[in-house]
């Protein structure tokens, strides 16, 4: 039987692994960006797809970022996972504020930070099987 301190002691929040995951989930967004870019560029391929594929890209770095975020930890990794994927929609919104002048606070910033904790959620509770 485990003792109830045995609890208090282990690790909850891997604070190193979200920072972690935060980075490796962007770099990795970056690329398939620069890649979409270039394909887009050099191919008939429509910018129709744009919304759609970005959309795709986002959502894979979410997942990504909780699954890295909570690969580490013993237990509650759709904590860590969905407090990962709540910073990255975070970090996401406030680069679109800084650098596109006209992207404001406006009433899709709940829904998408509600989306970014669930993805991630989601990503940890895979990232805690690996």
């Amino acid at each position: 039987m485990k003792s109830r301190t045995q609890n208090y002691n282990d690790k909850v929040l891997n604070i190193p692994g979200i920072i972690v995951g935060l980075l490796i989930s962007y770099i990795i967004t970056l690329l398939f960006f620069i890649i979409y870019a270039l394909v887009l560029t050099y191919t008939p391929l429509s910018e129709l797809t744009l919304p759609t594929l970005t959309m795709l890209i986002t959502i894979i770095g979410i997942v990504l970022s909780g699954a890295i975020a909570a690969r580490n930890t013993k237990s509650k990794g759709w904590l860590n996972g969905g407090l990962a994927g709540l910073l990255y929609v975070l970090l996401m919104l406030f680069l679109g504020v800084y650098f596109v002048k006209e992207a404001g606070i406006n009433a899709g910033i709940a829904l998408k930070l509600i989306w970014g904790i669930v993805l991630g959620a989601i990503g940890g509770m895979i990232g805690i099987n690996l």
